[in-house]
C-alpha cells in the first residue's frame, strides 16, 4: 500500500512539473516589434509542445531554455533576455547578437482562437 501511495505522490509532481513548464511559455507568446532601423521589424514567439519557436522574415528556429526569463537562439549563438513589468507580464525581449543587443517592445499577447472558428477549422481539414 505504501508503494502504491508513493508511486501516486510521485506521477502527481511529475504532472505538475510537466506543465508547470508548459503554462509558464504562455507568459512570452506574442508579437515583439523592433524599432526603426533594426535589422530585423519583428518576431512572432509561439509555441509547439514544449519549446519556444522565434519567427521573423528570416526564419524560425526553436529556443532553448536556458533560466528564468532566460532563453539562447543557438542558430545566432545569440541570448535572448524577456523583461517583465510591474504588473509580472513580459514587456519586452532583447537579443544580444554579433555585438549588437536589440530590443523589442511587445505589442500582441499570444494569439487567441475562437472556440468555433477551431472546430469549423478541424472540420474542413478532415472533410476536404
Amino acid at each position: 500500500m505504501k508503494k502504491i501511495f508513493l508511486m501516486a505522490v510521485i506521477s502527481m509532481g511529475i504532472m505538475a512539473t510537466a506543465n508547470a513548464q508548459t503554462s509558464n511559455l504562455k507568459d512570452y507568446l506574442g508579437k515583439y516589434v523592433f524599432p526603426e532601423g533594426s535589422p530585423v521589424t519583428e518576431v512572432t514567439i509561439t509555441a509547439e509542445d514544449t519549446v519556444l519557436t522565434i519567427n521573423s522574415a528570416m526564419g524560425s528556429t526553436p529556443l532553448e531554455k536556458k533560466g528564468v526569463d532566460t532563453f539562447y537562439l543557438a542558430a545566432y549563438d545569440a541570448p535572448i533576455i524577456f523583461k517583465r513589468g510591474a504588473d509580472n507580464a513580459v514587456e519586452t525581449l532583447t537579443i544580444i547578437v554579433q555585438g549588437m543587443e536589440l530590443t523589442a517592445k511587445r505589442t500582441a499577447a499570444a494569439f487567441a482562437i475562437k472556440e468555433e472558428d477551431f472546430y469549423a477549422k478541424v472540420w474542413v481539414n478532415k472533410n476536404f
